[in-house]
């Protein structure tokens, strides 16, 4: 029975009996057969196959619901055995964007698994659409994130914030507008962009610059639109990219100016390529979290994880403890 809607769960996640079947290392009549056999057992048909991508029929969506209950009450009683075990065995799954996996997973991971290296963790890397939904599924534990959220689902704690800084190109001509308020990369090291008495300057001087921003769907091209759009202007785009990173690399190689982070600039390569300048409103504070679902339950695992990652950092101070 369970593996039965296992296999039907699977089809309705891919939306495709061939999908699912690569996905399960079946042959696809051998999972049509089974998803069959259950609709034979409900009496009526779960999927409609007549359209494409696949759908379910009004009996598949009340299966497909009680399905993730019932996945949903295995996965807790297993990490309530787990829990039993006293931290002893278990699983934890993080994800993170390529730039929260990278700055910031590496140091948490270290922390929790020199306490507990009985517990085997994964990690994914991918957008923060499909890490929230992953999160939703139950297929990951904890998220690092920032930005936007849904409150009815996901509960957060905050952990760290950093400053959005506009990076240019050492050899644009506009930095001679400016030379009070450009700051080199030691300087955002020791903090100075954060200083009051430092220069910010007017986003409106730079309509007419080329800028590398980063796409839909990213934190960053929320914030960046909206500085843009409190300024009154609009940015020449010479290019939309997926990472921050490599908008850092794109920008010290001359090809435009873009919003960089505080921590990327600490820890990327040191250059002289590139000069920064600092930018105010609320939309230039960027906080960092750990997502979790706001229902299910929370292992022990889950509960250390989140412990030992605040006990690295003080909390909203943008400093590592």
């Amino acid at each position: 029975m369970l593996q039965g809607m296992d296999y039907v769960y699977a089809v309705w996640r891919e939306r495709s009996f061939s999908a699912a079947a690569r996905k399960l290392f079946v042959s696809q009549p051998a999972l049509s057969a089974s998803v069959k056999k259950v609709e034979a057992e409900l009496g009526l048909p779960i999927f409609d196959r007549g359209r494409t991508p696949l759908q379910l029929t009004d009996a598949g969506r009340a299966y497909i619901e009680s399905a993730e209950r019932i996945f949903r009450i295995q996965r807790d009683l297993g990490r309530y055995c787990h829990d039993l075990a006293g931290l002893q065995s278990g699983t934890l799954s993080l994800g993170g964007t390529n730039f929260f996996a990278s700055c910031f997973l590496p140091a948490m991971i270290q922390a929790f698994s020199q306490k507990y290296p009985q517990i085997q963790l994964t990690v994914t890397e991918s957008d923060s659409a499909d890490l929230y939904q992953r999160l939703s599924q139950d297929t990951l534990d904890i998220i690092v994130d920032s930005g936007i959220y849904d409150t009815a689902l996901y509960d957060i704690i905050p952990f760290y914030s950093d400053h959005l800084l506009l990076a240019v190109p050492t050899d644009a001509a506009i930095n001679a507008r400016f030379p009070a308020a450009r700051l080199t990369r030691q300087d955002v090291i020791a903090g100075r962009h954060l200083d009051a008495s430092v220069s910010i300057v007017p986003l409106p001087e730079f309509a007419e610059v080329e800028f590398l921003l980063l796409g839909k769907g990213n934190d960053m091209y929320r914030r960046s639109r909206g500085l843009f759009q409190a300024a009154g202007i609009m940015p020449q785009v010479r290019l939309y990219l997926n990472q921050l990173m490599t908008a850092f690399h794109m920008s010290r190689q001359g090809l435009g100016a873009t919003f960089l982070t505080d921590t990327l600039v600490s820890l990327s390569v040191p250059t002289d390529r590139l000069v920064y300048y600092r930018l105010s409103g609320d939309l230039a504070v960027r906080e960092t979290f750990l997502a979790m679902q706001h229902k299910g339950y929370r292992t022990k695992a889950m509960q250390e994880f989140v412990a030992s990652s605040l006990a690295l950092y003080d909390p909203l101070s943008g400093h590592k403890g």
